[in-house]
């Protein structure tokens, strides 16, 4: 054979196996592996959604409800904008409201075993729905019901919508 030929041969092989090696030993480096990284992500935001690790990964126990002032003024402006209340029936809502929160704020605070806690928040849950009852008219008082009915958590309504009727799960 041509000897030109073989010593081309030569070093063309000799150039793409370098540029092989070198493109195997810096490749795995800049990307890391497909396989794990998608999945731990998604785990993570999974996770994160359903309020069980932190943003850091860490355990759930960061989360403080907002204090009852601020919870009561929410149901207020909420209630005032779906039902339509005037200004005296809206500061009466948010009398009871306040009430209600500051003493389930006490009662989750109380060192009473879980049971005791439920049938006290029961209990204010039905001393706030009298409440509600006296203060609202009869109209205002079933569209409440029907809200907290179907916009509370996990009934599968939406919470914020302003028309309580259009809150119908599929």
């Amino acid at each position: 054979m041509n000897p030109k030929r073989i010593l081309g041969g030569l070093l063309l092989t000799a150039a793409t196996l370098s540029t092989t090696s070198l493109l195997a030993q810096t490749a795995p480096a800049a990307t890391p592996p497909a396989s794990t990284a998608p999945a731990d992500q998604g785990r993570v935001n999974r996770m994160n959604r359903r309020g069980n690790m932190n943003a850091m990964g860490g355990m759930k126990g960061n989360y403080k409800a907002a204090d009852p002032a601020t919870r009561a003024q929410r149901m207020t402006d909420r209630l005032t904008r779906q039902l339509g209340l005037d200004d005296a029936t809206s500061k009466k809502v948010y009398e009871a409201a306040l009430s209600r929160d500051q003493q389930v704020d006490a009662i989750q605070k109380s060192t009473d075993d879980n049971r005791t806690k439920n049938q006290k928040l029961k209990a204010n849950a039905d001393q706030f729905k009298t409440i509600m009852q006296g203060i609202l008219t009869a109209d205002q008082f079933t569209k409440f019901q029907a809200m907290r009915q179907h916009g509370g958590r996990g009934k599968g309504g939406n919470k914020h919508d302003d028309d309580p009727g259009t809150n119908q799960t599929n």
